[in-house]
């Protein structure tokens, strides 16, 4: 009975470890700092900043949904930076923020990152893509794209007729 216990627990220490050599830097942060939660209120800081990095591959957490990058997908170009004043670093901190992207006429003025993060990081955006949303409609009404506010989702997008 003990060989078969001690072969259990080596069995469980090796595909632990196997787990952990495979993982990314932010599943390793996830798995250290596992929600303990359903509810996102209730999370602790450090479960939030594992967690929103990783909800969309974990069902469990989330029902995400991972939107993909167009064909025609292009890098804005680089402006001239902005001259604020400003200290951009204390400032994300202080709010604990991850990212801080600035585009103006069509240009990166400035971008930068916290929290351990950079450009290819993925960040839970809940609430935030109605805004984003809401800005691209508005940008698409001005170009002539979108007719009126007033439309129908379907009249531009055929397959959501009849849906919810």
């Amino acid at each position: 009975m003990k060989k078969w216990i001690i072969s259990v627990a080596v069995l469980l220490v090796v595909g632990s470890g196997v787990l952990w050599a495979t993982a990314d830097k932010d599943m390793r942060r996830l798995a250290l700092n596992f929600p303990t939660n359903e509810s996102v209120l209730f999370w602790s800081t450090e479960q939030r900043d594992a967690a929103f990095r990783a909800m969309d591959r974990l069902p469990v957490l989330s029902d995400a949904r991972v939107i993909p990058a167009g064909d025609n997908a292009y890098p804005l170009p680089e402006g001239a930076p902005l001259d604020i004043d400003l200290d951009v670093d204390a400032y994300m901190k202080s709010q604990r923020a991850a990212a801080l992207i600035i585009v103006h006429d069509g240009k990166i003025r400035l971008e930068q990152y916290g929290l351990d993060f950079g450009p290819e990081g993925r960040w839970t955006s809940f609430s935030v893509a109605k805004s984003f949303t809401s800005t691209l409609v508005g940008a698409a009404i001005k170009d002539g794209h979108i007719k009126s506010i007033d439309d129908a989702v379907s009249d531009y997008i055929p397959d959501l007729k009849g849906s919810a």
